[in-house]
């Protein structure tokens, strides 16, 4: 349950951060520097959640890096499959 909280979340703040450098630059639907922006965020907090995953529960690395290539890469796929989709129409 965990896992798909993270990845809604990972989806929830791309849009966040979407809506944000739209609202503050305009010309942000034609660039990709929110999906870049969201990246490196989502990084740092997947990241996060594997140090608390190993420190805090007990898991070892190799049983993290699963659930971690799982929730980075979906979010970050959702966020670019998106831009392509509304840059090419």
């Amino acid at each position: 349950m965990r896992t798909l909280l993270m990845i809604v979340g990972g989806i929830v703040l791309w849009a966040v951060i979407t809506g944000l450098a739209k609202l503050f630059h305009h010309q942000a639907s034609s660039s990709w520097a929110p999906v870049v922006i969201f990246a490196a965020v989502w990084l740092a907090i997947t990241s996060w959640n594997v140090w608390v995953g190993v420190t805090q529960a007990g898991y070892t690395f190799m049983q993290e890096l699963p659930i971690f290539l799982l929730t980075y890469l979906l979010p970050i796929a959702v966020a670019v499959v998106v831009k392509r989709k509304s840059t090419s129409s």
